[in-house]
């Protein structure tokens, strides 16, 4: 849906997706590789989590800061942000658990394949250890990819004053809320789409 906006309120209304997708570049991709290129220790990654979330933690934090302070179609920006950085961090925890139930059956039962890490000293990683991760890491990658994706079409959305009408659910509208302007038409910008009634 298209809402009546000013410029100003388009630029800000960019701001949360910007920092998502700052979070998910710095974070998920540099930070991952400067743990992998320096010290290499799996438990380092902790860091990629617990620092993204204190990232989507702001994002929340300034959604409802919006509600009370700034306009209705920024303050919907800013909560769709925050909707997309719950289902991250969803993933975090989805992916913890996987690990998690992975550990306790390695500790009760500490036996199952092994696979060669190609390494001098000749080590060797269970396979079903080399699985779990690999599911987990899964689970993360395609939540990031598509959020990522998400998130950019949003910031094009939003210098275009559209937003997802079900927004309304979590944002209520007031009497002082942007005006709807109808259905954005991408191949006529500032013209209503027709409604299937006036097609027909």
């Amino acid at each position: 849906m298209q809402y009546q906006v000013q410029d100003d309120e388009a630029q800000r209304a960019k701001n949360p997706h910007h920092i998502y997708n700052l979070n998910i570049i710095l974070v998920h991709l540099f930070l991952s590789l400067s743990i992998l290129k320096t010290t290499g220790n799996m438990l380092m990654f902790i860091l990629v989590p617990l620092v993204s979330i204190a990232v989507l933690s702001f994002i929340r934090y300034k959604a409802y800061q919006k509600m009370r302070d700034d306009t209705w179609f920024v303050s919907a920006h800013w909560m769709l942000a925050w909707r997309r950085g719950r289902l991250l961090i969803i993933s975090y925890a989805t992916a913890i658990f996987v690990v998690s139930i992975y550990l306790l059956l390695d500790w009760i039962t500490p036996s199952g394949m092994t696979m060669n890490n190609f390494a001098e000293d000749g080590s060797s990683t269970p396979i079903f250890q080399i699985i779990t991760m690999f599911f987990g890491g899964a689970i993360v990658f395609f939540t990031v990819l598509i959020t990522f994706l998400q998130t950019g079409i949003s910031v094009y959305d939003a210098g275009k004053g559209v937003v997802d009408k079900k927004m309304a659910n979590f944002v209520p509208r007031s009497e002082t809320a942007n005006t709807e302007l109808g259905e954005y038409n991408d191949r006529d910008p500032g013209q209503k789409k027709p409604d299937d009634n006036e097609q027909k």
